[in-house]
């Protein structure tokens, strides 16, 4: 049977779901070959005119959102549907299973992934948060958080969100969210960050407890158990988190992080037991940088770069000991490898090292210097057998703590623990953007 297609550009794959007002599906982009996902909006099964004016609010938010744990907006359109013309949203395909689908099928989640998935969670809002104007997602719940294969959580189904920014001739009294995990300020029309901070709470409270956060409601508020996955500190965030009165709760998210991870008081005046931790810092080797910006092209500068920029060759055997010149050998079979896939070998090593010097070159200019530690370490194919390591790792900048990722030689991220220091430059105009600077 031929499969579907729509607007001649996506071939449907099968459906994700469906919603109060629209329908996911899962369709193969003809002209990229890449999975999507996309949402429509049939003017049959709309309910009414709100129904297309929160779809077309959804497009428009997410297209300027630019965040790893959020789906980016490829395309918007409209195009004829099952009979009629309807409005099309295509997004990047999230693999992954939601948490919803982990309550339900009982599966047991490690208490440090739960805290994982929390944190990585309160990132999300405080980026959406911090955004100008502030962007409110309003329903947040088991079946829109998604966890990756890798473990890293992705935030989806943005219908009901807005901008608190709105014309003062809006009443802004439109009400949505799900019973549940919404705040009663919500039930009113009335959201904030802190709405949000609740929803987000309710359901860790659910994945933790697998018992569904009304179950837990004692005269209009959630008492959160005293045993709590063995974590005080998660329970009294949770519980701060979940106050009836917005004023009672953190008022970011950057907040409830801070006092998840000991930096703050989670409640009252005294400061929360059991901080959280990470390995303590072991001194490294150091790459000293001017710290008056940008920095100029010096010989400081310059002996940084050769310490820490990739050369093509140290990408073609990333196994071996970095920065060391190939033998006469090593040379004659880069040579022949060369002549048989036509100068593709080479151009495509060359072309990485090119690329990550550039970016070398506009980090040592413009970026701050701090250490990181090391969460993650995986392998990730180059070309032609070649590997990279990839290495997750957090640092604090700003009074807040940034997750990023970075590419560098098998054979220098072997030689780092789970834990351990690195030295990264970031940069704090552009998304707390980071690379990696450490070479031993």
């Amino acid at each position: 049977m031929d499969m579907m297609q729509v607007a001649g550009k996506y071939e449907v794959i099968r459906s994700l779901g469906r919603g109060s007002f629209a329908e996911t599906l899962l369709a193969k982009d003809l002209r990229l070959g890449r999975q999507v996902a996309i949402k429509v909006l049939h003017p049959r099964t709309a309910q009414d005119w709100k129904s297309f004016e929160l779809f077309e609010r959804e497009a428009m938010v997410l297209r300027d959102l630019r965040h790893p744990a959020i789906p980016t907006v490829h395309d918007t359109f409209r195009a004829e549907w099952q009979g009629a013309e309807a409005q099309f949203l295509v997004m990047e395909y999230v693999e992954g299973v939601s948490l919803a689908q982990l309550i339900t099928e009982r599966r047991h989640l490690d208490p440090s992934d739960v805290l994982h998935l929390f944190v990585e969670m309160l990132g999300v809002l405080d980026y959406l948060h911090t955004r100008v104007p502030p962007v409110l997602h309003r329903d947040i719940k088991p079946a829109n958080i998604l966890v990756r294969p890798d473990g890293s959580p992705a935030l989806v189904d943005f219908g009901a969100v807005r901008s608190i920014y709105r014309p003062s001739e809006e009443t802004g009294s439109t009400i949505v969210g799900t019973y549940g995990y919404m705040p009663y300020e919500q039930t009113m029309g009335q959201a904030s960050p802190a709405s949000d901070l609740y929803a987000l709470a309710a359901t860790f409270l659910h994945l933790l407890t697998r018992r569904a956060p009304p179950d837990f409601m004692r005269e209009g508020r959630i008492e959160v158990p005293e045993a709590l996955g063995n974590n005080e500190v998660l329970r009294t965030v949770l519980a701060k988190s979940l106050m009836a009165a917005p004023s009672e709760r953190y008022q970011s998210a950057r907040d409830a992080r801070r006092a998840l991870f000991g930096s703050a008081p989670a409640v009252g005046e005294s400061a929360a037991p059991d901080k959280i931790q990470l390995p303590a810092l072991r001194s490294l080797p150091p790459i000293v940088l001017a710290t008056v910006l940008p920095r100029p092209f010096d010989e400081e500068t310059r002996t940084a770069y050769r310490r820490i920029a990739f050369r093509a060759w140290d990408l073609m055997s990333p196994t071996e000991k970095p920065f060391t010149p190939p033998s006469v050998i090593d040379l004659l079979v880069v040579g022949l490898v060369s002549l048989v896939t036509a100068g593709i070998f080479p151009a495509i090593f060359w072309s990485a090292a090119w690329n990550r010097k550039r970016k070398t070159r506009h980090f040592l200019r413009n970026g701050m210097l701090t250490t990181a530690r090391v969460l993650e370490k995986t392998l990730e194919d180059l070309a032609f057998g070649a590997k990279l390591a990839r290495v997750r790792y957090e640092f604090e900048a700003d009074g807040q703590r940034h997750r990023d990722s970075d590419s560098t030689l098998p054979s220098i991220a072997e030689r780092w623990d789970i834990g351990a220091p690195i030295q990264v430059l970031y940069l704090p105009d552009e998304d707390y953007d980071s690379i990696i600077i450490s070479a031993s």
